[in-house]
């Protein structure tokens, strides 16, 4: 009797305690056509493949929508189109749900922040696109396009949904407009760019967790450049610019790559490479990845001013890694790299020192990552 008594109080006390939140990660490897389905351990950083679903050839970049119940896919070949899947609520299993058509082959895949609309980057097709996004969560066939310089190679928008920009890398411009909630079509800010310096290749963006500042990392600088965002008009303005390839790394300036000399085999010179730009969720650090060098660099920010400031680089093990993600708890790293095998864990030390702590297998060109931190059921 004893025995029964406490087996039910412990089962009545076990309701009571509230369910541990999941936290997935979902990598894309357009070599073998996968999105590949991990589960990060906060508690250590242990990473864990959970399992692989087939997206088709070339899938590329991808985007979450901001409620986190779907996951967009985009495929980098022809007919070029864009997959959408159910995301299950406790288990993260992924659920092909709808497709779309997309306008060209994209570079980077984002959605507002409504939900509303689905935004892609082409670098060979020089253009940014927009597309409705239904109820169903299903991308809709009327697409806008909007000519670019060469090499458009990320767009988003800003925390509030009224601005968007991007990264426009063979022209060294940041792209600035405004978003019609309704129309979901985009109005140039006064000239509709802003400058960086000559040669910085703008490529991927980022944005301070208080809206006030936008940060662009230079493909072929690998610096970190910083904008202000006017809170009315939208239009940038920098505030800060941050090196962060150190000498020792011995890497010659970058040059614009395309699908003609995308690895430079006639140019043996080492040279910059970086890639992807990502902000921990308090808003006091940034990471960038380096491609040639196969390392991470990460700079202190100054939440109040927008200042970066340049603190060390970090070797990974994963070559050529192309996107990180930190995790929603700001505590680990997570890397992938074109020419590796597994996919990194690294915690995020003291000043944003790297260790790395865990490995799992990865799926043949792994480079996309979004990240999803699920509520306990």
């Amino acid at each position: 009797m004893k025995k029964e008594f406490l087996l039910a109080a412990a089962v009545s006390c076990s309701f009571g305690l509230p369910a541990q939140a999941a936290t997935f990660a979902y990598i894309s490897s357009p070599a073998d056509g996968l999105i590949s389905q991990y589960r990060l351990d906060t508690a250590n950083g242990a990473l864990k493949l959970v399992e692989q679903t087939k997206a088709g050839d070339q899938v590329n970049p991808m985007a979450l929508s901001p409620d986190g119940k779907t996951l967009f896919a985009a495929q980098r070949v022809k007919p070029y189109q864009v997959l959408g899947f159910e995301i299950e609520p406790g288990t993260g299993h992924l659920k092909a749900a709808s497709q779309g058509p997309l306008a060209e082959s994209l570079a980077y895949l984002s959605t507002d922040r409504s939900g509303h609309f689905l935004l892609g980057a082409s670098y060979g097709g020089d253009l940014l696109s927009i597309q409705p996004i239904d109820e169903q969560k299903r991308p809709g066939d009327k697409i806008q396009t909007y000519k670019t310089g060469l090499h458009a190679h990320s767009v988003r928008t800003d925390l509030s949904n009224r601005f968007v920009y991007a990264g426009n890398l063979g022209v060294d411009r940041v792209l600035q407009y405004r978003l019609d909630p309704k129309g979901g079509t985009l109005e140039p800010i006064g000239e509709g760019y802003v400058t960086t310096a000559d040669k910085t290749g703008p490529r991927h963006l980022a944005f301070s967790p208080n809206g006030k500042y936008l940060y662009v990392v230079g493909e072929m600088s690998g610096t970190v450049t910083g904008f202000s965002i006017d809170d009315q008009s939208g239009a940038l303005t920098q505030v800060s610019l941050a090196n962060g390839i150190p000498e020792r790394l011995k890497l010659a300036h970058g040059e614009v790559r395309d699908a003609r000399n995308n690895d430079l085999k006639d140019d043996p010179t080492p040279r910059i490479w970086a890639a992807d730009i990502r902000m921990s969720p308090d808003g006091t650090l940034l990471f960038i990845s380096e491609r040639t060098s196969s390392s991470v660099s990460v700079f202190k920010v100054e939440p109040d001013t927008g200042k970066v400031t340049y603190l060390e680089n970090y070797p990974v093990q994963e070559k050529q890694p192309r996107n990180i993600a930190v995790s929603p708890d700001g505590h680990w790293l997570l890397v992938t790299g074109e020419k590796s095998e597994v996919v990194g864990s690294y915690a995020i030390g003291a000043e944003g020192a790297l260790k790395r702590v865990s490995e799992a297998a990865s799926g043949k060109g792994a480079l996309w990552i979004e990240m999803l931190e699920q509520p306990g059921a």
